[in-house]
Formats: C-alpha cells, structure tokens, sequence
C-alpha cells in the first residue's frame, strides 16, 4: 500500500492493511469513515481514497490549502529547546513542515504532551507571510509552514 502524491491512499487497502496487523483484524473501512467523521481536523476522505490532514512524515503534495494566516501563531516548545530555537528558528524535526496553533492554549496541549513544562514561542505569522513563506491553513486551528527565521520568533515571556 502507498500513498498517492498528495498523501492518501485506496480507503479499502487501508483498512485491508490494517486488519492484516496484529491486534487490527477488525478494522474495516466502516471504522476509518467513523474516525474521520469523529476528528475531521486530523483526516480526511475524498472519493473512496483517505489521508491525514497534517502530520506527515513523508512528502505529499499539498497538504493543505495556501493561506494568509493570522497576525500571530504558536507553537509550544520544551524550554531547553528555546536556544536551539533563537539560534535557528523552527524547523520541522521528523515532519515535512512546522505545525503552528491558532491560540497559545492549543500549542501548549500539545507540547506538553511531550514536555510538561511547555512554553509558547509566538510567531510573526503575518510578517514571515508578507517576506515570503507560505503558509498552509491544515483545519481550523492549525497551519503548516516551512522553517520559520528566529527573526520572526518572540521567545515566551519570562516571569
């Protein structure tokens, strides 16, 4: 099974893949439409084929909509990574590209998912657009950029 250039895949050899995994026998195809229809910000389904919205790890053509963003983004980070972070801005680690919340809330959910200790670094999201960079809007509350400058970065707050 592989996925097509713009990152979905046959929404039946998907399922079939699955259910051939250890621990997956019943999955079936009723249940990837339940998943999407229940986190329709994280997948998507388009005549017959499936694929996540966001996230991925491999190349895919447009993985989202180009978008002018709002005038800020966040992104929530483990504060030992705030140097790295003013050195060379964001990267997108193991992804294709930075994953940037709307609200500094959303970021910090997710940071603190690996780092309980998150902080919010905020990004110029509309200056970095206006210089260049293109962002793409992934669901509702989240765009997709690639590397963003520390020149548009303000480090957290210190208190």
């Amino acid at each position: 099974m592989r996925l097509d250039a713009g990152g979905y895949v046959e929404l039946e050899a998907l399922a079939r893949g699955l259910a051939a995994q250890p621990g997956w026998t019943s999955v079936s195809t009723a249940d990837l439409r339940a998943l999407a229809a229940a986190d329709p910000r994280r997948y998507e389904i388009q005549d017959g084929r499936m694929r996540a919205r966001y996230g991925h790890t491999v190349a895919v053509e447009r993985p989202g909509e180009p978008a002018r963003p709002p005038e800020w983004l966040y992104l929530g980070v483990a504060p030992d990574a705030l140097a790295e972070i003013a050195a060379r801005g964001i990267r997108p680690d193991r992804r294709q590209m930075v994953h940037l919340a709307t609200t500094p809330a959303a970021a910090l959910e997710v940071a603190r998912r690996h780092a309980p200790d998150a902080v919010v670094v905020v990004v110029l999201a509309r200056q970095a657009a206006a210089s260049g960079l293109l962002f793409r809007r992934a669901g509702p509350a989240l765009f997709l950029a690639p590397p963003i400058p520390s020149a548009f970065l303000l480090p957290p707050a210190r208190g």
